[in-house]
């Protein structure tokens, strides 16, 4: 208990109530220092819920242009096939409407050709023989492919997995698989489809060669009866290499051609014999040219996947047709245009948001009127408005801009769209449309500086506004480092009304005694003063 509840119980002192007054002092100090510093917290506050209002509106308007940013997004017309089982249709942003008639005579084919039947799929070939495969592509030149598979950097015998293995290795244009049939192991070649992706598989193994005579011309090789091929090397006196293919004359020997010249220089052979096995000798399908014809034209292609025939549209054929099939085109905008109808209500819903966080007298609870002021409202305004009212960054020739598909802004503010010109414009420039909107690109990155279009230029110009370095997150962030400022403010204030309060406390309480003394006192005195006139009295 204070010195002055003491005072008070037993009845001494001013008979004032210290501990009120000095907590009336303080709170008189305090209380409208503590609302000012309170009320800068709460407009802080506010401020941070209208920047996170002013992202939301940005990204729902961010979401609206999304569904216009991607040529993809035009992609409006149907396709329809009367045989869909003989091929399928795929159209692009740059297809047209219209109607053909579509038969397909013959798919493209890819060649395969099967080897001799192995026992098993580890089969020794070659009898242990390193050898090379030969693959030729449309009677073009050969192309080697060596099979000398190893074991820790020692040479083994080469097996049927071993040459599928090397021939895939190659990346050739030519696939291998090693089939099972259940009566011994066949290796399939696979080749592209298309008649000039026709090939031939070979294979060949080192033959023995020797010189025969060498005079030095002319020079005369024997080697095995199988070889069927030599070839002679000289090293000439300045390190280079020359070489000569021999041809086999009358008598069995390999010679120079005819013609040919014996150069000066160290010679070595290489000859060549076919090798034992596999052997690529079983046809199962030949390569083929897809042919087809649209609106009667006759046309051959050497793949079933066809994008150069009919403008915007990728054929896939499958298998021959039953006589013509009908193929129509037919333009579906309704998709669109509720893409666009959705822009309109997103920018209108933003041009709200921005309103009503700009206006002091609004009666919105949480964040009305919380901006009113901010430059940032004016400057976000701006470049969205931009959006709509400036040329595309990708114009077409009609189509330039928003405005040129129906899309303008009222003296009010907000955005409006003209059904009609919409319309048209879907009709007549269609593609100018997509090119204006979307660049006529799919998922262009936001930092590509190629020109993205519109809705792809509003998009990256809103991701930047949103992102943590942005302005908007910028303002939000400085707001929070102020609440902090205040909120250390506050805490320092209380310190010090605390002590304020105890020295009123203090002060009050020494009061309390000297006015309890000298009441006291005074009673004394009386006392005296009543026992001296009594005496006098009595």
């Amino acid at each position: 208990m204070s010195t002055s509840s003491i005072v008070n119980t037993l009845g001494a002192g001013s008979g004032i109530d210290v501990k009120s007054l000095a907590q009336s002092l303080v709170d008189a100090e305090k209380t409208p220092r503590k609302e000012r510093i309170e009320a800068q917290i709460a407009k802080s506050e506010g401020k941070i819920t209208g920047y996170s209002a002013v992202k939301y509106a940005l990204s729902t308007l961010k979401t609206a242009f999304g569904k216009l940013n991607d040529a993809s997004d035009f992609s409006s017309i149907q396709p329809a096939n009367t045989q869909p089982g003989s091929f399928g249709i795929t159209a692009s942003t740059t297809a047209e409407a219209g109607s053909y008639s579509i038969e397909v005579q013959q798919t493209a084919l890819e060649q395969r050709t099967a080897s001799s039947v192995f026992p098993e799929r580890n089969t020794p070939l070659n009898s242990g023989n390193p050898f090379t495969l030969n693959l030729s592509i449309a009677g073009g030149t050969a192309q080697p492919i060596l099979v000398a598979p190893q074991v820790n950097g020692v040479a083994r015998a080469a097996t049927p997995a071993d040459v599928v293995s090397a021939i895939n290795g190659a990346k050739l244009g030519v696939n291998a698989q090693l089939i099972n049939t259940g009566s011994g192991h066949q290796i399939v070649l696979s080749g592209q489809t298309g008649f000039a992706n026709r090939f031939t598989m070979s294979g060949t193994t080192s033959s023995t060669a020797t010189i025969q005579t060498d005079t030095p011309d002319p020079l005369v090789v024997s080697a095995e009866a199988s070889t069927t091929s030599v070839t002679a090397s000289f090293l000439m006196a300045d390190n280079t290499t020359q070489s000569l293919a021999l041809v086999k004359d009358s008598d069995g020997k390999w010679v120079l051609p005819v013609g040919s010249t014996r150069p000066d220089g160290t010679v070595s052979l290489i000859a060549n014999k076919p090798v034992q096995s596999p052997l690529f000798n079983q046809s199962l399908e030949d390569a083929t040219d897809a042919r087809f014809s649209v609106n009667g034209l006759e046309i051959t292609r050497s793949s079933n996947n066809i994008s150069d025939v009919i403008e915007g549209v990728t054929l896939d054929l499958y298998s021959k047709t039953s006589g013509p099939a009908r193929l129509d085109l037919n333009r579906n905008t309704t998709g669109i245009k509720d893409n666009i109808r959705g822009l309109v209500t997103a920018y209108n819903e933003f041009e709200e948001t921005l309103k009503i966080l700009g206006d002091s007298k609004s009666e919105v609870e949480e964040f009305g009127g919380v901006l009113a002021g901010e430059s940032l409202l004016q400057s976000v305004r701006s470049q969205v408005r931009g959006f709509i009212i400036n040329n595309s960054s990708t114009p077409g020739t009609s189509i330039k801009a928003a405005r040129d598909v129906g899309l303008s802004i009222d003296r009010f503010g907000k955005l409006t769209l003209d059904e009609t010109k919409l319309d048209n414009a879907l009709q007549n420039k269609f593609g100018e449309v997509s090119t204006m909107f979307s660049a006529g690109t799919n998922n262009q990155s936001i930092y590509s500086t190629a020109p993205a279009g519109l809705a792809g230029g509003a998009i990256n110009r809103i991701e930047k506004m949103l992102l943590s370095t942005g302005l908007i997150d910028t303002q939000s962030q400085n707001a929070t480092k102020q609440i902090t400022k205040y909120k250390e403010e506050l805490s320092e204030l209380e310190k010090r009304m605390e002590k304020l309060m105890l020295r009123y406390t203090n002060q009050f309480s020494i009061m309390e005694n000297i006015v309890g003394s000298s009441n006291s006192m005074r009673e004394g005195l009386k006392g005296t003063f009543a026992g001296m006139m009594k005496a006098y009295t009595g």
